[in-house]
């Protein structure tokens, strides 16, 4: 399906990014794996690996890392906005600033960074797929982070469509992901710290009643970059088990 596209996929070591590597390779892909934690994916299971060690936070890094990837490959087909994530679940009155730059520094300055120094060449192609880590925080409200995750994930998603809009027609498409509750390694860390009785509480708010897995969020990021979603633009798709409607 995406035979011989090159992919970037940030936050590649673990979580969702790692499984939208496995899942892009699975279809064809070459993808290039980015992460800050260099030496977690310096040890997977590909012989054939492209990595870059970088804090995609950082502008000048991004921007030398893709003018790199272009100069090695000739292309940048695909991009995963995959760095992201909840990093606690505190009240509105215990969130620091920190707490507040980190989310939005982490969540949607990487994305910001990587998609502008992508889309030039994807420009030069007049083609392109990127897809963003939304949360169904973003579309409602959330038990698992606090207002700080939840505003940066409805950012995001302001941008997917701002930069769909600006990108189709020239052949680009942005969309976004939505996930609800999803067992990545660190979300799996602050799952095990709740008591049962908030577990059960949570669960019972899922209608699916379940969490997701990685890979169940893989499969959609990989049908968004498919030749199957064309005519999907500036759209976001709810990976949360019908925890947002509308």
């Amino acid at each position: 399906m995406h035979t011989k596209r090159i992919a970037v996929v940030t936050g590649a070591a673990e979580g969702i990014g790692q499984a939208s590597v496995k899942e892009l390779q699975s279809c064809g892909c070459h993808v290039v794996q980015l992460d800050i934690n260099f030496d977690k994916i310096a040890f997977n299971d590909d012989p054939n690996k492209t990595l870059f060690k970088v804090d995609v936070t950082k502008e000048d890094q991004v921007k030398l890392t893709f003018k790199e990837i272009f100069n090695q490959f000739g292309r940048i087909d695909i991009l995963i906005n995959a760095v992201g994530g909840t990093l606690h679940s505190k009240k509105i009155e215990e969130i620091e600033e920190l707490d507040w730059n980190l989310h939005f520094d982490l969540n949607l300055k990487s994305a910001f960074y990587c998609t502008k120094f992508a889309v030039p060449y994807m420009k030069q192609a007049k083609w392109g797929r990127i897809v963003n880590i939304s949360a169904v925080a973003g579309r409602t409200s959330t038990f698992f982070g606090g207002a700080d995750f939840a505003s940066v994930k409805a950012a995001l998603i302001g941008f997917t469509r701002q930069c769909g809009f600006e990108l189709a027609p020239y052949g680009i498409t942005v969309n976004a992901i939505a996930p609800g509750l999803t067992l990545t390694n660190r979300v799996q860390k602050m799952w095990d710290d709740y008591s049962e009785e908030d577990k059960n509480f949570i669960i019972e708010r899922v209608p699916i009643g379940r969490p997701s897995t990685v890979n169940e969020q893989s499969k959609a990021i990989s049908f968004l970059c498919s030749d199957d979603a064309s005519y999907v633009c500036g759209a976001v798709l709810d990976t949360n088990g019908a925890m947002f409607v509308g």
